[in-house]
């Protein structure tokens, strides 16, 4: 009876092992092996003659920028907080892994942050904000440009 009872434990260590693992792996580890695949472009060493610089390079400087829209993040209002829990954890994972491993030194944020700008409380507004700046925290040498879209304020004629 013993051994059966040893093999059903180690079964059922060896399936929790591998139901945590496919957790850590579509949890966490999915955005880097999507972000790998990601890169800047190159530039182009063909310029000519008169924009190279002493050492044959191009010199025009180039600024790695990376461009990001319409996050919707999800009030009080409107949104569910399982919702909200599982697409903030997304985005910033994904936010945070493309910091690690593009680093890029500008990122634009073109409006659209929140979903419900013209809804919130002050006290929403600030917890929303709030929010927003744990998710879309950046390393100094970062500089974060956001603009503000139609659902940060208002909507369309309103």
């Amino acid at each position: 009876m013993m051994p059966a009872l040893s093999v059903v434990c180690s079964a059922v260590i060896v399936l929790f092992g591998a139901v945590c693992s496919v957790f850590i792996f579509c949890e966490y580890l999915i955005y880097y092996a999507a972000i790998l695949q990601c890169g800047w472009p190159g530039i182009d060493h063909g310029a000519p003659a008169a924009e190279k610089s002493a050492d044959g390079q191009p010199n025009a400087e180039v600024l790695r920028a990376m461009v990001l829209s319409d996050t919707h993040l999800l009030g009080a209002v409107g949104g569910h907080w399982f919702d909200k829990l599982r697409r903030e954890w997304q985005m910033e994972r994904a936010f945070q892994t493309a910091l690690a491993l593009l680093r890029p030194e500008v990122v634009f944020i073109l409006g659209d942050v929140f979903d419900e700008g013209k809804w919130s409380s002050p006290k929403n507004w600030e917890d929303d904000v709030c929010r927003f700046q744990k998710m879309f925290r950046h390393p100094s040498d970062t500089e974060l440009v956001v603009l503000v879209g139609n659902h940060d304020i208002g909507f369309h004629y309103e």
